[in-house]
């Protein structure tokens, strides 16, 4: 920090070759990180300024009834503390520190302020006034909240006036460290018991007749010499806890007293200029740097203290003395570059502050506020050094509202995305506050979550969905409010199943996962203990509810993952441990099969169908020698089936082109052939989706159009209504028998198309 050496400040050296600074009258732009209220009348701001500098800003309005400066010194005088520790020590319910910075110097040696502070008309610290100004306070200048609770930065008259033998002499300085050529004095509210003056001056000690309780603005004190220590003595003068003591330096301090002599009578008067008179605090600083609106800086700006590129503190208040805003800017490597005085100053006349006065900057610039849901003030910049530097005085804002009912609450989900009918989910309290801010300890048992449509409801901090919809969520903690958008749905929009393998011998395992998405491909929200596993065929396996199938015997069946509505099959065989190779069969409607596929026997339900598609060239197999029967099937692949089924020929140029089926793609020619052929088309956006699965209800609409049928069938599917989109393409299907249906009545519309049973409906159309 800051030290002082004579009647000069000594100054902490700082490097002026650290980072080039700003050039003066360049555009600066001020961007806002972050921006609220910490308490009814107190605002905090953080912001970056010319995409080089870090400021802080409290910004106190006086004019909120609740609202409040002070002072804040540790205790003892000299014994310094941190910026947050003496915060956090004056900080009480109804006396709620939401903000601080540092403010005075103070002199490293000692410990003590090295400028005038006083609170109400006590002065707490007498303080110096620099005759050089190389140096930050060499004008009297003070900021404070004056009698009528206005915001002052002004210069500043302090009388410590010395009476005696008829003459009345200007003192330098009270209750500090004497330097050279000053008459300083001491009386017992001095943080220590004796004066601490070396031999060289003499020490003059006066008694009053009461006790001396206090030193403050407009006090007059007589008393009499009882003792004299001479130039040269090296004995420890005390302070009489009834009087004070003159301790005199220089050739005209020792002209003036050194013909007293015990039992001279002797006064001493203290007093302050009327605007100050009476004020809540007062502290001296400097320099000034802004005055009527203009930058005003009262130091030498050529000096190396202001020319530093450094971390920095003000306080500036607004013409009608009402505002007072704390202003502290970061120099910390790789984060902020720090501004000299100057910048600083350019700094305050653009934010249109009417004054601003310097505080100790540096390693010591500090500013704390009070988060939300917490009464600790804690770290609001970034401080040069890793830690808080101790100081000895500090600006407090203080909120003297008392806690009141909650008013505010911010909570957070702990997932966010489209949730299950059924599924469950958290919130988390981070803070409730009352209408001035402060925080109040939640219950979570009274928290109450509803939506205006019904979809969730929920007491506590877990909430429910109920049924499905579009909805927004609404938590209350009394009369605070909160709400969220949500969206129920009663399946996923895709259900992505997969297996550690797809194949498997009796007696042995293997893994299925689900992951349910959104249109989007986010994640669903939803409970493992919804998503449920069957076997369509229990007698080939089993599966567990965590999806590990268990294979039982040798045969082709199905794994289906069931989520909401949502059903997705995926095939699984279980192979023989010696399977034997089948006998080519001939004759029949198949023909002569060239070549098996290893996983379609002739006892597979669909070995017809899909060897006579095979035989026409069709469809073909997985280099592997496999059909997959069960997987299911995209609608490229579909594609591939149908140009070949029609024996369309390859087109160069498509009719209608889609946007993700460039001529690159490697079904280009199928599908603009059977676009051409107007059998598949693709979306209203301009796409194909070829990756995408192929639906029962749109090989229906394919079927249909392909092969030109028409007459539904009399009898309905139960879970195709009338407002489906291929309700009348799926009973024509039903009239011709191309589609059964399952024994419970459905057609399953949204379930994908697998490869066996496109295969079946194929073949049943060709044959009509």
């Amino acid at each position: 920090m800051l030290s002082r050496t004579k009647r000069k400040v000594a100054i902490t050296a700082m490097s002026a070759a650290m980072l080039l600074s700003l050039p003066l009258g360049a555009s600066a732009s001020t961007k806002t990180v972050a921006s609220y209220p910490v308490s009814s009348g107190v605002n905090y701001s953080h912001y970056t300024y010319s995409a080089s500098s870090h400021i802080n800003h409290l910004s106190i309005n006086l004019s909120d009834p609740y609202t409040k400066l002070k002072m804040g010194v540790p205790s003892p005088l000299s014994k310094t503390a941190p910026t947050l520790t003496l915060a956090n020590r004056d900080s009480r319910e109804g006396h709620r520190v939401v903000g601080a910075v540092n403010a005075s110097f103070f002199d490293m040696k000692t410990g003590m302020p090295m400028y005038l502070l006083s609170e109400g008309n006590e002065i707490v610290n007498g303080g110096v006034i620099s005759s050089s100004n190389a140096y930050y306070v060499s004008h009297p200048i003070a900021f404070g909240v004056t009698s009528n609770g206005l915001a002052e930065i002004d210069n500043f008259n302090l009388g410590i006036e010395i009476g005696a033998k008829g003459n009345v002499y200007q003192m330098t300085g009270i209750n500090r460290e004497r330097q050279a050529d000053e008459t300083i004095i001491f009386t017992p509210q001095h943080d220590k018991n004796s004066t601490g003056s070396n031999e060289f001056g003499i020490e003059i000690v006066v008694e009053t007749n009461a006790p001396v309780t206090s030193t403050h603005y407009g006090q007059q004190l007589q008393g009499k010499v009882v003792n004299v220590r001479g130039y040269g003595d090296k004995q420890s003068v005390a302070i009489p806890p009834n009087g004070f003591v003159l301790s005199v330096h220089g050739k005209k301090g020792l002209d003036r007293f050194k013909s007293l002599t015990v039992g001279d009578d002797v006064s001493l008067t203290l007093s302050i200029d009327d605007q100050w008179k009476d004020s809540e605090f007062m502290m001296a600083s400097g320099p000034m740097l802004v005055k009527d609106g203009k930058r005003h800086i009262t130091m030498d700006t050529t000096n190396w203290r202001a020319t530093a590129l450094t971390a920095r503190t003000a306080i500036a208040i607004s013409k009608d003395k009402k505002q007072v805003h704390l202003v502290t800017v970061d120099s910390r490597a790789g984060y902020s570059n720090g501004m000299t005085l100057t910048q600083f100053a350019n700094y305050l006349v653009s934010q249109g502050y009417d004054r601003a006065l310097n505080f100790d900057g540096g390693g010591s610039t500090t500013m704390g506020i009070r988060n939300y849901g917490s009464n600790t003030v804690v770290l609001a910049n970034r401080t040069t050094n890793s830690s808080q530097r101790n100081i000895s005085a500090i600006v407090e804002a203080i909120s003297t509202a008392p806690t009141g009912e909650a008013n505010i609450l911010n909570v957070s989900r702990q997932q966010v995305g489209e949730m299950l009918v059924g599924a469950t989910a958290d919130l988390k309290i981070n803070h409730v506050l009352d209408a001035y801010y402060n925080p109040i300890v939640p219950n979570s048992s009274q928290i109450v979550t509803t939506s205006s449509n019904g979809t969730v409801e929920g007491t506590g901090l877990t909430y429910k969905a109920v049924k499905a919809g579009v909805d927004r969520i609404q938590v209350s903690y009394g009369r605070a409010q909160q709400s969220f958008p949500v969206t129920v749905v009663d399946q996923p929009a895709k259900l992505v199943v997969k297996s550690s393998a797809t194949s498997v011998k009796p007696g042995e395992s293997i893994t299925f996962s689900a992951t349910p998405e959104d249109a989007t491909g986010q994640p669903i929200i939803y409970q493992s203990s919804q998503l449920l596993w069957s076997v369509e065929d229990e007698e080939i396996g089993s599966i567990t509810s965590s999806g590990t199938f268990t294979a039982s015997k040798p045969g082709i069946t199905e794994v289906r993952a069931t989520l909401g509505t949502k059903v997705i099959a995926v095939p699984i065989e279980v192979k023989s441990i010696e399977a034997p190779n089948p006998t080519p069969p001939t004759g029949g409607d198949i023909g002569q099969i060239i070549d098996f596929f290893k996983d379609v026997p002739l006892s597979y339900p669909y070995a017809t169908e899909i060897y006579f598609l095979r035989n026409k060239q069709v469809i073909t197999g997985d280099t592997d020698g496999n059909f997959n029967p069960r997987n299911t099937l995209s609608r490229e692949h579909a594609a591939v089936i149908l140009s070949r089924a029609f024996n369309l020929p390859p087109v160069e140029e498509a009719r209608q082109s889609f946007s993700d089926v460039p001529k690159s793609h490697r079904y280009y020619n199928e599908i603009s052939a059977i676009a051409n052929a107007n059998i598949v088309g693709g979306y209203s956006d301009g796409t194909f989706n070829p990756k995408g699965q192929l639906t029962r209800s749109q090989m229906a609409m394919i079927l249909v159009k392909a092969y030109k049928l028409e007459g539904e069938s009399v009898n309905k599917f139960k879970d195709v209504s009338p407002q489906h989109g291929a309700y009348k393409q799926i009973h024509i299907l039903a009239n011709y028998g191309i589609t059964t249906g399952n024994e419970k009545g459905e057609f399953m519309p949204g379930t994908p198309v697998n490869r066996a049973q496109f295969s079946a409906f194929l073949y049943r159309s060709m044959h009509l």
